[in-house]
């Protein structure tokens, strides 16, 4: 399989160590990169894998490969986009990742999108920019908590996004996000963030897997559970397909087979203090019981 050699030296303070690692080019990539209506892809995934947001890196180097100038938007609180830009720019980057892992969302998130392959994600990005000055990265979510509308949340979201793309429009937005907010028709009664870019701009893969786990907040507890969004019928290798017929559920222009089980990510900031409800929930349950 063919490798475009970055050689990012992921100075990440996680590890406490460099490490190094090169972008894998991802099978079907070109279909999307050839299109040039597309200004606008989403990636829709669930939440709190290690093997998506790796996936996701290897799509934004195939694009920075063939050239395309690339935003990033990730379904981040805006309030964080001052901390991730330090992550981007920072001379220190110990001290930027201290500085993201104090935001509200990152101490406290247990939702599987504060996870620690997340905050590997945002530091490969970090490398990949000293060699393509141009590549940013850009929050896009809203303040939500249980009890609000989500059909003003994913309102809120797709106009922020419709928003970026216009202020840079020689740029290549690529999306990563929940698959739900990746669809092309509505779910659960309302519109979701998609639906609020031009249908010829937009592109939306569903992420697919073998199964395995994910770290998700669920049925009120939160933890490594059972995961996973499966193709209808087969199974692919590793690669992109503009196939909406292999998508599981919802209306989209295709998949991202991952072709490998999911393994959970915890969250990058460790076990809020106090613990959330939903962790003692997780943490109090029977050994080897279903979760």
């Amino acid at each position: 399989m063919p490798k475009f050699v970055f050689l990012l030296a992921i100075g990440l303070s996680i590890s406490c160590r460099a490490t190094f690692a090169a972008c894998t080019s991802i099978p079907g990539a070109d279909q999307i990169w050839s299109n040039k209506q597309v200004h606008w892809v989403f990636v829709g995934e669930d939440h709190g894998s290690n093997e998506t947001p790796a996936a996701f890196l290897d799509l934004v180097c195939d694009a920075l490969a063939r050239g395309k100038n690339v935003t990033v938007a990730l379904e981040r609180p805006t309030s964080e986009q001052a901390a991730l830009d330090g992550v981007l720019v920072a001379r220190n980057p110990a001290e930027a990742q201290q500085e993201l892992l104090k935001q509200p969302d990152w101490k406290k998130g247990m939702d599987g999108r504060a996870s620690k392959a997340m905050l590997r994600l945002l530091f490969s990005l970090r490398e990949l920019r000293m060699v393509h000055a141009d590549l940013s990265v850009a929050a896009f979510d809203t303040p939500y908590k249980a009890g609000d509308d989500p059909g003003a949340r994913d309102e809120a979201m797709g106009r922020a996004l419709l928003a970026l793309g216009k202020a840079y429009p020689d740029r290549l937005v690529l999306v990563l996000c929940g698959n739900i907010h990746a669809m092309q028709a509505p779910m659960f009664g309302h519109d979701v963030a998609a639906m609020y870019i031009p249908m010829e701009k937009r592109l939306s893969l569903e992420v697919t897997d073998l199964g395995g786990e994910t770290w998700v907040e669920s049925n009120g507890g939160c933890g490594p559970m059972r995961a996973g969004v499966k193709e209808k019928g087969q199974t692919s290798p590793r690669g992109i397909y503009l196939d909406p017929t292999l998508a599981p559920y919802g209306k989209v222009d295709g998949i991202l087979a991952l072709g490998v089980p999911l393994s959970a990510s915890e969250p990058a900031a460790g076990d809020p203090d106090p613990l959330p409800d939903c962790r003692k929930k997780f943490l109090s349950a029977p050994s080897g019981a279903e979760k």
